[in-house]
């Protein structure tokens, strides 16, 4: 019986495992391990490969040298750009700036996120809608506008109001700080407001009984409680702030105050290419934003405080009296610098001759406008194209996230972790030292260099590099949509046999549509300034309109710079705007879907 038994067994088995090497066993094998095996590509070739490659070349100084007669391991890039003086500054300007930066933005957005929270102010509705405005408008525009602004010849000196000293140490650490500051306030207030929200008024009711002042109980109670959030702050600007192209390509360059992004632009930009010294800059500026998120990671773990409990009560407003009128003015006047300034004095060069004959009725002139909306021009094309490569990238990209997202959620929680860990990774890594790998993978990589899709120097190549930028933020805002639906809903569906196709379109798009639309104008937002790629990988037929607004401003064309990015913005943001109410209004209520109607 025993012998009996075990060759039963073993036949058995012998079945079982003919049957799943058999092609009607290996078939339901590869479905299930296709979804997977299709995600770690997608990243690899968008991101993970790009990366490598720049990592390798910074220790393999001659892999990508056809005349090298060696591509040994070598630490002499690295040893060069210590050793160089003016590789070495800018890694000291890099971390003197970020750090200052990190400082003065988290006061000013801490400042503005208790206003907003905890403050009874007038006109707060309005105070808290433009940090976001503030956050969406690109670096690059904020710094061309307030080199206008602020040079000798600049409006402000036009009319008087501008000390010549003040003009001079603008373009210098002063400058940037004060541009940087204004454009990155935003972040540090989302954060710490994040943080005020949950902060109940349990405690302070508590201290306030035992005759503690405010101020006694913001430093000593909700001071350190929202200590958590003011470090995260701290590193999320000063990993910005590394990591930022815009500033560094207009006033860091114009004031010589070199800083590590451009350091690696110069080296890929000039003839012939010094692909070691790109590579060890940004092998280098990785390692910095990397130590950067492990300070972030460990922070998390160690300092996360529960301010919200079954207990927690509402915390009140606090009334300001006397004092709400001047500081209302105060962030009112933040507004004004951070946004509505610099919106105005580019609308104001778009729409004038020169600047130096200023503010004159007869310096105003349509002719930037027009050569800009004039067909057959450069400055057309450049606009055309940005809008054209930002809607097929953010058609691309919320439709490869939907994909993503949709076979994540039928995964195991290891899969959904390890991808959502590759976005917000992907997330930290500068735009330059990625659209530097994408020139090492399409450019010098056998293989890849004759592909005729996407190819090294076509609008392909460009569009692949934003959707690799773009892709993170669409994965995590569409599978935070997925991740809310019942999986009851798409199980039922498959029970009546109902195609995975027919399903995903049928029942979980409608569902998701909103957050699909949200993830695709952000991504047509940011596609149209987005400057590190552009400026990285600019196509042979010609470039983008974020490259071309700097070039044309650095050969004193800044008027119709100022046109293309007024018009850019006003399509993009205009568009956006129409797009998002037209979508409210048309899509189709989620409990008509619930039941079922559009699946046949």
């Amino acid at each position: 019986m025993t012998v009996l038994h075990h060759e039963g067994a073993a036949a058995f088995a012998c079945g079982s495992s003919s049957r799943r090497l058999s092609p009607n066993g290996l078939l339901p094998l590869l479905g299930r391990l296709g979804g997977a095996i299709a995600i770690y590509v997608v990243f690899f070739l968008l991101i993970g490969l790009p990366l490598a490659l720049v990592l390798i070349q910074a220790v393999m100084p001659r892999l990508f040298d056809v005349q090298a007669g060696s591509t040994a391991f070598s630490l002499e890039p690295l040893a060069h750009a210590f050793s160089s003086p003016r590789i070495l500054q800018s890694i000291l300007n890099s971390l003197e700036l970020a750090a200052t930066v990190a400082l003065t933005t988290t006061a000013l957005g801490g400042v503005f996120a208790v206003l907003v929270k905890r403050c009874n102010v007038p006109l707060r509705g309005f105070i808290a809608v433009t940090p976001w405005l503030v956050f969406l408008t690109p670096s690059y525009l904020k710094a061309l506008a307030w080199v206008l602004l602020m040079s000798s010849g600049g409006y402000l000196a036009q009319l008087g109001v501008l000390p010549q000293a003040w003009s001079e140490a603008f373009f210098g650490l002063e400058g940037l700080v004060f541009v940087h500051t204004l454009g990155l306030f935003p972040l540090a207030s989302f954060i710490i407001a994040s943080a005020l929200a949950g902060l109940g008024s349990e405690l302070e009711d508590a201290a306030r009984l035992y005759g503690s002042s405010p101020l006694r109980i913001w430093l000593r109670i909700n001071g350190p409680l929202l200590a958590p959030a003011i470090a995260l702050s701290i590193i999320a600007t000063f990993a910005e702030v590394l990591s930022d192209f815009g500033l560094a390509s207009t006033i860091a360059r114009t004031s010589n105050f070199g800083v590590l992004t451009y350091g690696i632009y110069s080296a890929t930009s000039d003839y012939p290419v010094d692909f070691a010294s790109a590579g060890a800059q940004a092998l280098i500026l990785l390692a910095l934003v990397l130590l950067v998120v492990l300070a972030d990671r460990m922070l998390r773990h160690r300092a996360d405080p529960r301010l919200i409990s079954g207990r927690a009560r509402p915390a009140n407003r606090y009334e300001l009296g006397l004092w709400r009128w001047p500081v209302t003015i105060a962030a009112l006047a933040v507004v004004f610098l951070a946004l509505i300034l610099p919106l105005v004095a580019v609308a104001i060069r778009a729409l004038s001759q020169t600047l130096g004959q200023g503010l004159d009725w007869s310096n105003f002139t349509l002719v930037n406008v027009q050569t800009a909306l004039s067909l057959g021009t450069a400055a057309n094309q450049g606009l055309m194209r940005s809008l054209g490569y930002a809607g097929l990238t953010a058609i691309i990209a919320s439709a490869i996230a939907l994909l993503l997202a949709a076979r994540l959620d039928r995964s195991n929680s290891l899969m959904r972790t390890i991808t959502v860990g590759l976005s917000l990774g992907a997330v930290a890594i500068p735009g330059i030292v990625l659209g530097f790998g994408y020139i090492l993978v399409w450019n010098r990589l056998p293989g890849f260099r004759d592909w005729p899709f996407p190819h090294y120097g076509d609008g392909s190549l460009l569009v692949t590099g934003y959707v690799a930028a773009a892709l993170p933020y669409c994965l995590v805002v569409i599978l935070s949509a997925i991740g809310q639906l019942a999986p009851s809903l798409t199980d039922a569906a498959r029970l009546q046999g109902v195609g995975a196709t027919r399903r995903l379109l049928a029942i979980t798009l409608p569902l998701v549509f909103l957050s699909v639309v949200t993830a695709f104008l952000l991504t047509f937002i940011r596609t149209v300034f987005e400057l590190p790629m552009s400026q990285m990988l600019i196509p042979l037929s010609g470039p983008a309109a974020p490259t071309l607004i700097l070039k044309l401003f650095s050969h004193d064309q800044d008027g119709l710079a100022c046109a293309i990015a007024l018009l850019a913005m006003t399509v993009a943001g205009g568009g956006a705007a129409i797009a998002w109410m037209l979508v409210r209004r048309l899509m189709p209520t989620r409990s008509r879907i619930t039941r079922g109607d559009n699946v046949k």
